[in-house]
């Protein structure tokens, strides 16, 4: 698995928002009430803050996504697990418990969830 060269540790009690190579991580809500996503689920939202998908089972492997391919943003409302997103350029990107990743120019096309409750180093 490769990781990229900076690395930030972001918990969900953190107000505001940190760039991560290609990628923001932050806990911001989505923009629509309605959209939110309900735990213990991942979320995938287009750029109007609708949800696209929503995934809650830890795997071993990575669930490709279909229509939140290329999704604005990912929440994970996970207490205690951690998410990876699998983008088309080969990066992958950790997400802590309970945070919410904006992917920018990045093109997310796949997500693992994971038992673990921190990120690897």
């Amino acid at each position: 698995m490769r990781k990229l060269g900076l690395k930030a540790k972001v918990t969900g009690a953190v107000v505001g928002a940190l760039m991560v190579g290609g990628a923001m991580v932050g806990t911001a809500a989505p923009a629509l009430a309605e959209d939110t996503c309900p735990y213990p689920y991942v979320c995938f939202y287009n750029f109007s803050g609708h949800i696209t998908g929503k995934f809650q089972d830890v795997t071993s492997y990575w669930q490709w996504l279909s229509s939140s391919y290329g999704a604005y943003m990912g929440r994970n409302t996970r207490h205690d697990d951690i998410v990876f997103y699998h983008f088309t350029n080969g990066q992958v990107i950790c997400s802590p418990p309970q945070t919410t990743y904006f992917f920018n120019s990045w093109v997310v096309d796949a997500v693992r969830i994971d038992w673990a409750s921190t990120c690897p180093p």
